[in-house]
């Protein structure tokens, strides 16, 4: 892929995703051809597949995220379920889950990621105040 591609690449994903996160742009540079699928797989998936709410698809992706540990993941597709409608209960509820194929630790890793998310001023309005 030559360097003009491989700019447009990057210009298509931030148009596509809204964001290009630092390791793809570094992808971009070393292997553009497999970032090129992942991003056409992705958006299939995720953007034109429509059997499944969005919401509901972000969810799956926090899971997923979490099962493995990918924090920029987690954080993004946390946001993204949100701005989908997904609620604070149904990802605490996703990440639970994926704890019980990953143990307690992997929600445990995500918590602070979800405060983190709710703390900014976008999500600030659905952060918990309460103990319980």
């Amino acid at each position: 892929m030559d360097a003009t591609a491989v700019t447009d690449l990057v210009a298509r994903i931030e148009r596509d995703r809204g964001v290009v996160h630092p390791n793809l742009e570094i992808a971009s540079r070393q292997s553009p051809d497999a970032l090129a699928q992942f991003h056409a797989s992705y958006m299939h998936a995720v953007h034109e597949n429509d059997v499944l709410p969005r919401a509901t698809k972000e969810l799956i992706m926090i899971a997923a995220d979490a099962a493995v540990y990918f924090t920029y993941g987690l954080k993004f597709h946390m946001g993204e379920a949100l701005r989908h409608g997904a609620t604070r209960e149904e990802i605490v509820n996703a990440l639970e889950l994926a704890g019980l194929v990953g143990g307690f630790h992997v929600p445990m890793m995500a918590f602070p990621l979800l405060e983190e998310v709710l703390a900014t001023d976008e999500f600030a309005h659905l952060a918990r105040t309460d103990a319980g």
